[in-house]
């Protein structure tokens, strides 16, 4: 299935095939994500398994959370 070409949301260019088959929900080129540091902000929370109102701390794994930066136009 060939990828469709669409518009950077922030400069106009088209963005790169290449990069919307690595990347299908990107909505800015790679010139635009280098010069806003990156389409999202990431952040790793520790998940605490731990009983409530216990003090020992357990922690089982770790969540990352995503969240889509607000990109305004050039």
């Amino acid at each position: 299935m060939p990828v469709k070409v669409r518009p950077c949301r922030r400069c106009g260019a088209a963005i790169p095939p290449e990069r919307l088959e690595a990347l299908p929900d990107t909505t800015i080129c790679v010139k635009c994500s280098e010069a806003v540091g990156g389409e999202f902000e990431v952040t790793v929370v520790p998940e605490d398994l731990g009983k409530g109102g216990s003090l020992k701390k357990n922690y089982g794994g770790w969540t990352v959370r995503r969240r889509r930066r607000s990109i305004l136009p050039e």
